[in-house]
């Protein structure tokens, strides 16, 4: 524009090719509602194989590089890497955020599980100690951390 001025203009994401399986594990799920949960680049993508038809979760601000599903299997939660990173819960229909869990990682969520009734959310970062939180994601709070392992953790289960 000769003024200098923005356009007036919107971009809309249409539709997301990929997958994202390097340096990530449990990272594709199938929902309550038969669709595939993943994630590419910064994008939850929620996926419908009978419609054809992508929803998008765009809440992150890096790439996301951890996905747990909920036990109901309706809800997600989301880690990503960067210099602040978080943690998005997310709604699989609506693709909208139930809560958002930050201020403890630093580097990334390399890893992500709910517990066995989905109350409780545990996550592993990324630092040189892989710290390990429990977090009741409903309310936004750490209820405890520890460091982890040694080594870079790249999976993880919870048992009752």
């Amino acid at each position: 524009m000769a003024d200098g001025a923005a356009p007036n203009c919107h971009l809309r994401l249409e539709w997301v090719y990929g997958y994202r399986g390097h340096q990530c594990r449990n990272n594709l799920y199938y929902t309550a509602s038969k669709e595939i949960v993943y994630f590419v680049a910064g994008v939850g993508v929620v996926y419908n194989t009978r419609e054809h038809k992508q929803k998008f979760f765009l809440g992150h601000n890096d790439d996301i590089i951890s996905l747990a599903l909920h036990p109901e299997r309706t809800l997600v939660a989301t880690g990503q890497v960067g210099k602040e990173p978080h943690i998005c819960v997310w709604d699989t229909y609506n693709v909208q955020t139930i809560s958002i869990l930050k201020d403890v990682h630093t580097h990334g969520v390399a890893c992500l599980a709910f517990d066995h009734d989905g109350q409780r959310l545990v996550s592993i970062g990324l630092d040189s100690k892989n710290t390990v939180c429990v977090w009741d994601w409903k309310k936004g709070r750490v209820l405890a951390t520890a460091a982890g392992h040694i080594d870079r953790v790249t999976a993880f289960l919870h048992f009752p």
